[in-house]
């Protein structure tokens, strides 16, 4: 009965919403809808498989030795690859199977209603050279040469529906990391690249290696990462603007960059939302961000969730939601995570950056996020500098709104610098945490939110520490329930400025109070 009543719940809400908006507005909304599937995992408040379902194809093989290819890891064999997928696609699709081998390529060009079927021991591997130009965008000013380009890519595809890679290695090889230079040059920076797909399924691969990215997925909807293992790249894995996508028993180590990249970008010349993002039951370490909403979002998001995952190095922040280009990101859910390694345990940041060509961009902000049963230890400097504190950092015209830590462990090694303790950060544009500099608090520092609540969180250290261990200032709906923090050496635990509607209940060190108003208070 409650899985019943959350599905007809679920329905009801949805139509309600796009019933009552604008055209325009019922539009976004309809597209950020939840599916049956996803509804019914309301019943176990979202953090439930939401088992979309994947592609399904024609019983038919076509192995590319068949075509000319050697897989002897020296001769290019992208065009007999080509000509595999070319004649499978011509009799409606089916299976494109990789015997044992290494076979060397460069712009692969993905064809619908296909799998690609590869044998435990084939590698498919970038050449180096061969690749496809990087095709014009007169929206590259917007980002970054990687994600404004998706032609020079080991195997690309547009308009894909129904594709799915099983099995084996596929390896930048010769592929690189950043931008080419010189300007031109033939070589690829990406693994898997998709401008616009549907119903796309990456099950049971390894990536030994990768490039700026293993997988670049912009505009893709029903998307699944089952069983993918990834050793080294920059960046893992980026849904730019994707609905409807499952990641789990997932392994990426050796990133330089982002494992999970949960972003929206202007490639494509318009706003793309994000909706129905599940991701559980994974180990990733980071050379950046562990689990990470931007920077790049010029669209919304909505109904994300995170769950059962392990993060054993994030060299920028364990946790981390920016909104930079005007997006809404609007209901993000964590639980069940462990992270060790992390030089930011949580950074929540918006910022008035707006890379957008939307005519009606404006400052966006963070909505409705909710961090449940999550420990983090052994705090490790990373790659911008020292461990810095947690931070949830709005701005005066955008505040964050409806933030709740619940069961929160957060340990730092403390021995703070007494000069931070008056610093007022800064409002950045960078999204990266390092741009904040140095914070006031000790364990967590707060402003411009409406709406924390702060459940059984406890921030202890190693060492003791000059600064409070919270410091909040411009918050409306301050709400301190079983907290725990020790005491900064001038024995004070938190300091407030301009906090209204401040609650405590049952915190050591603190007297109960309810709905009280703090213009300045240091305790």
């Amino acid at each position: 009965m409650p899985r019943i009543f959350a599905l007809l719940l679920g329905f009801c809400l949805a139509a309600h919403a796009i019933a009552t908006a604008s055209p325009a507005e019922g539009a976004g909304r309809a597209a950020a809808a939840l599916p049956v599937s996803a509804i019914a995992a309301a019943g176990s408040g979202g953090f439930a498989p939401p088992h979309f379902p994947v592609p399904t194809f024609r019983s038919a093989r076509y192995n590319v030795r068949d075509f000319g290819a050697t897989g002897d890891g020296v001769t290019n064999d992208t065009a007999a690859i080509d000509r595999a997928i070319d004649a499978c696609a011509a009799a409606g699709g089916g299976d494109v199977v990789f015997p044992a081998g290494t076979y060397a390529a460069a712009s692969i060009h993905l064809r619908s209603n296909l799998r690609f079927v590869l044998a435990p021991d084939a590698v498919i591997t970038g050449a180096d050279h061969g690749y496809d130009a990087p095709e014009a965008n007169p929206n590259d000013r917007y980002q970054d040469f990687g994600h404004s380009h998706f032609h020079n890519a080991l195997m690309w595809g547009e308009n894909l529906e129904n594709f799915a890679l099983v099995g084996g290695h596929v390896n930048g090889g010769h592929i690189i990391q950043g931008e080419p230079k010189p300007k031109g040059r033939d070589i690829g920076d990406k693994v898997i690249a998709v401008r616009v797909g549907r119903n796309l399924l990456f099950q049971g691969v390894t990536h030994d290696t990768g490039g700026h990215f293993v997988y670049l997925l912009d505009d893709c909807e029903n998307v699944t990462l089952d069983h993918v293992t990834i050793r080294k790249s920059r960046d893992a894995v980026d849904f730019m603007g994707c609905r409807d996508v499952q990641v789990h028993d997932c392994r990426f180590t050796g990133c330089a960059d982002d494992t999970i990249g949960v972003k929206s970008d202007w490639a494509l010349g318009r706003k793309i939302d994000t909706a129905n993002v599940y991701v559980w039951d994974c180990y990733f370490e980071s050379g950046c961000n562990g689990l990470q909403f931007g920077s790049e979002t010029a669209g919304d998001f909505h109904h994300c969730y995170f769950w059962n995952i392990r993060i054993g190095r994030a060299m920028k922040a364990g946790i981390g939601i920016t909104c930079n280009d005007g997006g809404v990101i609007d209901g993000v859910n964590y639980r069940d995570i462990t992270i060790t390694g992390a030089a930011v345990p949580i950074y929540l940041l918006v910022t008035d950056r707006l890379r957008t060509g939307d005519p009606a961009k404006k400052t966006g902000t963070i909505r409705n996020v909710r961090i449940t049963n999550v420990t983090v230890t052994d705090c490790e400097p990373g790659r911008q500098g020292p461990v810095n504190t947690a931070a949830i950092s709005g701005r005066p015209e955008s505040a964050i709104e409806n933030v709740v830590l619940e069961n929160v462990k957060l340990v730092y090694p403390g021995n703070g610098r007494p000069a931070d303790v008056d610093v007022v950060p800064p409002y950045p544009k960078d999204y990266s945490p390092r741009s904040l500099g140095p914070r006031p608090a000790a364990g967590l520092y707060v402003r411009h939110v409406r709406g924390l609540t702060l459940r059984n969180v406890e921030i202890a250290f190693d060492h003791a520490d000059p600064r409070p261990a919270l410091v909040a200032s411009d918050v409306d709906g301050l709400t301190l329930d079983r907290f725990q923090a020790g005491q900064s050496t001038a024995g004070k635990r938190i300091r407030l400025d301009g906090v209204r509607g401040f609650t405590v209940t049952a915190s050591p060190g603190l007297a109960d109070e309810h709905d009280a108003r703090a213009a300045h208070r240091v305790e």
